[in-house]
C-alpha cells in the first residue's frame, strides 16, 4: 500500500487492502457482512435493462459465489427473464449499511441451469 497516498497498488482506496483478485476482497467484507447486517447479507440489487434500455432494478439474493462469478436464482418467465434474454448485460449492488460499504459489479450474465443466472 502507498502511505503517502492511501492508496494500494491498484490505485484504489486504502479500505480496499492490497489484494489482486477483487473476489478476496468481497470474500473478507461478505464475510464481515454475514456477521453484523440485520438481515439479508445476501441481499442484492440487480439492474437488467429492457429493449428500449429502460433500466430496471430489483432485489434478489445471492445463492454463492466463487472466482468465477456471483449467481442468484431468477423466473425466466418474468419481466426480468426477458430483458435477461435480450440483453445479457446486467449490475449488481450489494449494500451492507452495518459495514457502510457497498460493493459493485458489472459483467455479463449466462443462464447456468433453468432457474438460475450467473454474473461472470
Amino acid at each position: 500500500m502507498n502511505q503517502k497516498n492511501g492508496k494500494n497498488s491498484l490505485g484504489l482506496d486504502s479500505c480496499f487492502e492490497d489484494l489482486e483478485n477483487p473476489i478476496d476482497l468481497f470474500k473478507k467484507w461478505f464475510s464481515k457482512a454475514k456477521e453484523t447486517e440485520i438481515n439479508d447479507p445476501d441481499a442484492v440489487a440487480v439492474a437488467t435493462s429492457d429493449k428500449k434500455n429502460q433500466p430496471n432494478v430489483r432485489m434478489v439474493l445471492l445463492k454463492e459465489f466463487s472466482d468465477k462469478g456471483f449467481v442468484f436464482y431468477t423466473n425466466f418467465n418474468s419481466k426480468k427473464g426477458d430483458e435477461l434474454k435480450s440483453n445479457q448485460k446486467a449490475s449488481m449492488c450489494f449494500h451492507w449499511k452495518s459495514l457502510r460499504r457497498q460493493i459493485r459489479i458489472f459483467s455479463s450474465l449466462e443462464r447456468k441451469r433453468k432457474e438460475y443466472c450467473q454474473i461472470v
